[in-house]
């Protein structure tokens, strides 16, 4: 007995058996006989499907007289699995069941089996999507669970057989129509399972005319679902997998993440007009989740391209998507009477946990929370709400808010319809701003320069009426709630700061630092009070009453003077800051000046008056008078001078209490007292003079030391580019060397001649101060010591390699070989290193540069670089070479070689395809072609679905005139 193409085996052991008059389970003990005993595992149902050993397959090739390649090649699971039975050894069978577990199958068609087998048997087949309707017989290949099936009759529904032919043309001429027809079929399955609208009349006759007789109606509008809806979900199908449909949607969108299906009112009108329902366009507009939804959603972030990687975005269904098996739905065939069994709890849905929906139970607990305190969800991600994780928490969501459940979506789409914008949740919480203003202080007045907010919030909103016209059509609905439309956006002006208000705001802080500290010297340019900068403003006024590049206003620096009149000297700041510590030091004491003020608790206070005393006559007229406020007068200073020419040294008091930190604390000049005292007694003494190296005599023996260690350096390692923290015997030869450049380079910068002392150092080394960086001298030694030492040296031939540290550094000298100084090309020559040889490397080390070169010969002579694929440039293949940068660059973003061609042609890799473009051009070189001309016309009649800069390139090259 032959078995049907694609028939179950099960299936054809029951017709087997048949034929020798026998039961399945009978044929079933026979098979699987092992020493008395049947090696069968599993429960026989009439969905089951069963798998075989090879003892049990041959056993079934003799009873059914039939080879065993012919059983292999009809039937799809005969050797799919190897089953482990009860019993050790001899022939084995395992059965199983489900939808799942077995792969989709249905019944035979009762009129092709009958011409088949020339009997009236029923039979099982695998079947795929396209294969569900007989269009000979006009049957509907129905799967039940529980049953061997129930083939329809689609006398009254022609339409389904039309469908299944348009279907076969699909999959026979798109690569994409299998995954495009299972999109369609969770997008139609959603439909229905959803109210069906008061306009929909096309369902519900068909369901009408397919039901079988005596059937529940409940019960046949839950197993019917796939056929009722086949007409549709092949039209949608054929729709997903049209390119033109997807770059339409693409450019639709003018490149804006969809927030709901309204926003693409071209792919619903399409729709409509398919399905022949007009009322389909709104019903779906307020869409923001489902399949459809997250179809569309991924052809705009996917920007449609044919990448695998975005193919496979493209036609994901996720699990919360995907329509239940009618296996959850229909656990059991109805009575034979028609009475409806009863119905089984809902499992959950599959790929969503338990635990999942526990854990956004309590996500969205403490969304309803925060949006009852704030009014929004527009949480920072690094946000916690009493403990709660809940910016991290939405985040999450918003990124999967494409495969979450219906009711998951509902539901926080019912607390805040605009939690998953696509737009950041600081726009949102600005906008929540703006908002609240609104309604607090009435209209914004946008043509005035929103006069009533803040700087902050006005900055913003004038930036969103600049960036009106490219903003997501939902940001402007949201702009206009709050009286920004397009009108409104076009006539607005930039938000002015009030510097009256802001100089009055920071006079007040100045006044309360003032009352706080006594005076304002103390403000440094960091000073921060009561969250106002401070510091920074008043350094700019003492910038501006200093420089008289923009002149204080006279007010201004009246109050600033009513506040402090020395707040800006015309000495340093540093005397002042020091003066009012003196000045509060002294509050309240008599100052002491025979014993050096030793009264003073602050001695930092005391060695910078002592210092004033000192130099006294050196002083300004104004310096003298705030001294003269706390004591200093001129005899007061004159007697602190008498009194350091007659003592020796400061009181081992006063020694003892201000020569550690105090005294540095005044600033470099608080010295010891008897340095002090000497330093203001005694005459300047004349310079001793120097030597002609540059040194003191004194320094001499130092310097030889250091040239001793640099010598003995040389001559281990061959230079003395020897790191800062370099130690040799000892002695810091790195830190000497550092500090010998230093000082070389400052002479340099100031245009003096080089110290004669250091044409030794240069004896010993003549590149120990390059002018490039001493890593790069560091590096360049190490290639030298490379070669000296024998090991293999070719830089053309990419050795050392790149991959290590030396080729490394090789590599990026080579790459930029014509920017380096001379000298450094000199020592490359040294060791091999040519223009030559460096190009070489380059080319060798980078492949993609040969490849950029010829594209640059390319777009010279042609003028772009929109070439067919079998383009050969002098025996170079630039076209494939040029479609594989597109994919790489599409997959994984711009690379150094999407950089260089970006720079030849910046249309090498369009958003559009290359037909496009390729057209484009041939249009711009032979405008008078009529193939041209007829591209033209089609461009001049679909110009709103262009993109862009598609609508640009045409109008800038003269092809179209707007």
């Amino acid at each position: 007995m032959a078995p049907l193409p694609g028939e179950l085996t099960l299936s054809f052991l029951s017709r087997l058996a048949a034929r020798y008059h026998l039961g399945v389970r009978d044929l079933l003990a026979a098979v699987t006989e092992t020493d008395g005993r049947q090696n069968l595992a599993g429960m026989l149902y009439p969905d089951s499907e069963i798998h075989l050993n090879t003892q049990a397959r041959e056993r079934v090739c003799v009873l059914s007289r039939v080879p065993a390649a012919v059983l292999e090649s009809a039937l799809p699971a005969w050797t799919r699995a190897e089953p482990h039975a009860h019993y050790r050894g001899g022939p084995a069978g395992r059965l199983t069941r489900g939808e799942e577990a077995v792969a989709p199958w249905g019944p035979a068609c009762p009129g092709c089996t009958a011409t088949r087998t020339g009997r009236h048997m029923s039979a099982r087949r695998y079947l795929t999507p396209g294969e569900r309707v007989c269009a000979r017989h006009r049957y509907w290949l129905m799967y039940l669970p529980g049953t061997s099936g129930l083939p329809v009759p689609l006398g009254p529904c022609l339409e389904v057989v039309d469908a299944q032919r348009r279907h076969v043309r699909l999959l026979r001429r798109s690569p994409t129509g299998a995954q495009a027809f299972e999109v369609a079929r969770a997008v139609t399955g959603s439909w229905w399972d959803q109210p069906w609208p008061d306009e929909e009349h096309q369902w519900p006759t068909r369901l009408e005319a397919t039901q079988p007789t005596g059937v529940n109606p409940g019960w046949w509008k839950v197993a019917a679902r796939d056929l009722i809806t086949y007409p549709e979900t092949v039209v949608l199908a054929r729709l997903l997998a049209d390119r033109t449909v997807q770059e339409r949607t693409v450019t639709e969108s003018r490149r804006h993440l969809p927030y709901r299906l309204g926003e693409l009112p071209g792919l619903l009108a399409e729709l409509a007009d398919q399905f022949g329902r007009p009322w389909f366009n709104h019903h779906l507009a307020a869409v923001a989740h489902g399949p459809l939804f997250t179809w569309a959603h991924s052809c705009v972030r996917t920007r449609a391209v044919s990448a695998p990687a975005a193919q496979k975005t493209l036609w994901a269904v996720h699990s919360a998507h995907r329509p239940r098996t009618l296996s959850d739905l229909l656990p059991h065939a109805p009575a034979a009477d028609g009475t409806l069994p009863a119905a089984k709890p809902a499992g959950r849905l599959r790929g969503h946990s338990l635990q999942a929906e526990q854990a956004f139970q309590t996500g969205l607990a403490q969304a309803h929370a925060y949006h009852q305190q704030h009014g929004h969800l527009a949480v920072p991600k690094e946000d916690t709400a009493a403990g709660y994780p809940l910016g991290q928490w939405l985040a999450n969501t918003r990124a999967r808010h494409t495969r979450m459940p219906a009711h998951q979506a509902a539901a926080l789409t019912v607390l805040y319809p605009w939690w998953n914008a696509p737009w950041s949740t600081l726009w949102q919480r600005t906008w929540h701003q703006a908002l609240t203003h609104h309604r607090a202080h009435g209209p914004l007045k946008p043509a005035r320069g929103f006069p009533t907010t803040s700087y902050s919030l006005g900055e913003w909103l004038y930036l969103q009426c600049t960036r009106y016209p490219t903003l997501h059509p939902e940001q402007q609905r949201l702009l206009t709630q709050i009286g920004i439309d397009a009108a409104a956006a076009a006539a607005a002006r930039p938000r002015r700061r009030n510097l009256k208000a802001s100089a009055e705001e920071a006079l007040d802080h100045a006044r309360s630092y003032a009352a706080e500290h006594g005076s304002l010297a103390s403000v440094t340019s960091v000073t921060v009070h009561d969250g106002f900068r401070l510091g920074q403003w008043l350094a700019n006024q003492r910038n501006y009453q200093r420089t008289g590049h923009r002149p204080l206003p006279a007010g201004r620096a009246q109050a600033l003077t009513a506040i402090d009149p020395w707040w800006c000297p015309p000495w340093h700041l540093t005397w002042q800051r020091h003066y009012d510590r003196a000045q509060n030091a002294a509050a309240g004491r008599r100052l002491q000046a025979e014993n050096g003020f030793n009264t003073l608790d602050d001695s930092g206070a005391a060695d910078w008056l002592w210092r004033q005393c000192a130099t006294y006559d050196e002083l300004s007229e104004g310096q003298r008078q705030l001294l003269a406020g706390i004591g200093i007068t001129p005899q007061v200073a004159s007697t602190v001078r008498d009194y350091a020419r007659s003592a020796s040294k400061r009181p081992a008091a006063v020694v003892e209490d201000k020569a550690d930190n105090a005294g540095r604390a005044a600033g470099p000049a608080a010295l010891p007292g008897r340095r002090r005292t000497r330093r203001a007694t005694e005459p300047t003494r004349s310079r001793e003079s120097r030597s002609r190296l540059g040194h003191r005599p004194d320094l001499r023996p130092g310097f030889e030391t250091a040239l001793a260690h640099a010598r003995a350096w040389h001559a281990e390692h061959g230079h003395l580019a020897a790191p800062r923290d370099t130690l040799h015997d000892g002695y810091p030869l790195g830190w000497w060397l550092f500090s010998q450049r230093n000082r070389a380079k400052d002479r340099a910068r100031r245009g003096l001649p080089p110290s004669p002392h250091l044409t030794e150092v240069a004896a010993i080394d003549s590149w120990w101060n390059p002018p490039w960086d001493l890593h790069w001298q560091r590096n360049y030694y190490r290639a030298r010591d490379h070669i000296k030492a024998g090991h293999s040296f070719d830089p053309a031939g990419l050795v050392p390699s790149p991959g290590t540290v030396l080729g490394s550094w090789i590599s990026r000298a080579c790459l930029q070989y014509d920017q380096l100084h001379p000298g450094q090309q000199h020592l490359l020559a040294l060791i091999g290193i040519t223009p030559e040889v460096a190009q070489a490397r380059v080319l060798r080390a980078h492949p993609w540069r040969t490849a950029v070169k010829h594209a640059h010969a390319f777009a010279a002579a042609h003028g772009h670089l929109a070439l067919p694929r079998d383009t050969v440039q002098d025996g170079f293949p630039l076209g494939r070479w040029l479609n594989k940068q597109r994919y790489r660059t599409r997959k994984t973003g711009p690379t150094p070689a999407a950089h260089a061609l970006t720079a030849i042609d910046p249309w090498w890799n369009p958003p559009w395809g290359m037909a496009w473009q390729h057209a484009y051009h041939r249009a711009r070189n032979h405008p008078q072609a009529p193939a041209a001309h007829r591209w033209l016309q089609k461009q001049r009649r679909g110009w709103p679905l262009l993109h862009p800069d598609q609508q640009h390139l045409l109008t800038t090259a003269g092809l179209v005139v707007t």
